[in-house]
């Protein structure tokens, strides 16, 4: 009766490996290792472990492989009596590579992207010969949930690949993995990175167009008029730049769509806590977004504002809250941002009293 051998896959000589084997008869008690060169069939290892496992670690000290050869195993087990069971005939053959370079040439841990894109790029090199015969990229949350994958590849000249679709102000995980043309598992591992970049909004986009025949010039703009209804008229504006709404409601039902994606900026002062500012819903009513600033205790015991947003879905509902800021007063002027991508929605805040910019 023989050990069946299982498949050893290539590894580096200065490492090794744990040669595994399945076995049918008597309780084993140990196995005995003999490893064989392919080309003269001399023998280069011969060992012997106590082990009821069915494995057999080779002993380094005691091993003479080199990298770039090929070998042949051969597994025998011993019972408690010291019965050995029959060797295989041809053994199981395996090849000892130096262990391949294989990582990004453009991305190192914890690298910051400015950009909602990027072009990830492989290196591998391997010094016995050994060729490449597949690899993929693949992104990742942070609780390792898949967001995007280059799928496996076999064109292995250009070792490049872009993925799409960052969100501003988040972490992923990259990571590449490939396998040798013998079988060779590689893996960059996890690489954390962080993506922060600045947001340009355009307004219009003018695009004009050569009337010939009248002898003018036609100008297009992307601008979407959305005219405010205030409850009560007349409006009371502070300094021509603020709309007094503290007894007072302004609505938007024309020229603002809370659909797909988008973002919106709001700039306020002399907030009351639990004052809801903003209630957004759809056409059919169906979804709805209301937006209300709290005053809460931080772990430190102090008072803090920030904002809750509370986005209703047909019965569901979610909640989501905003950057705590120090405790505002009636004076502070603050910026408020909310954005939905993807159906996820993100709220921050700033606090722009004393002349700071409103950038998120």
């Amino acid at each position: 009766m023989q050990a069946v051998i299982y498949k050893i896959l290539p590894f580096d000589a200065m490492t090794g490996t744990t040669i595994k084997f399945s076995w049918n008869g008597n309780q084993a008690f140990k196995n005995h290792c003999v490893i064989r060169n392919n080309e003269t069939n001399e023998i280069v290892y011969d060992q012997t472990t106590d082990s009821f496992k069915l494995e057999h670690k080779i002993d380094l000290e005691k091993a003479q492989l080199v990298n770039g050869k090929r070998y042949h195993a051969f597994i025998t087990v011993l019972d408690k009596d010291g019965k050995e069971s029959d060797s295989q005939p041809l053994g199981e053959p395996f090849l000892c590579l130096k262990t391949p370079v294989f990582r990004f040439t453009n991305l190192v841990k914890n690298q910051s992207i400015s950009s909602s894109s990027y072009e990830f790029s492989l290196e591998y090199t391997q010094e016995n010969g050994e060729l490449l015969d597949s690899w993929s990229i693949s992104v990742y949350t942070k609780n390792h949930t898949l967001l995007s994958t280059s799928g496996v590849k076999y064109d292995t000249a250009k070792l490049k690949h872009v993925i799409s679709g960052f969100t501003n102000k988040n972490e992923y995980l990259v990571q590449a993995v490939g396998t040798t043309v013998n079988g060779c598992s590689l893996d960059t591992g996890d690489i954390p990175i962080s993506v922060t970049y600045s947001v340009s909004s355009i307004f219009s986009i003018l695009e004009p167009t050569n009337l010939r025949d009248v002898g003018a010039i036609q100008i297009k703009s992307n601008i979407v008029s959305s005219e405010g209804h205030l409850e009560k008229e007349p409006g009371i504006y502070i300094d021509n730049e603020y709309l007094d709404l503290r007894d007072n409601t302004l609505t938007y039902s024309e020229g603002f769509l809370f659909d797909k994606d988008f973002s919106l900026v709001l700039r306020f002062y002399g907030l009351g806590p639990n004052q809801q500012i903003l209630n957004m819903q759809d056409e059919a009513g169906y979804l709805k977004a209301i937006v209300t600033h709290r005053i809460i205790k931080n772990q430190d015991r102090e008072f803090v504002s920030l904002f809750e947003l509370r986005v209703t879905s047909s019965w569901y509902s979610s909640v989501f809250y905003s950057n705590p800021l120090p405790l505002l007063s009636l004076t502070d002027e603050v910026g408020l941002c909310i954005i939905r991508q993807n159906n996820l929605y993100q709220i921050e805040t700033a606090k722009l009293t004393g002349g700071e910019s409103l950038c998120f």
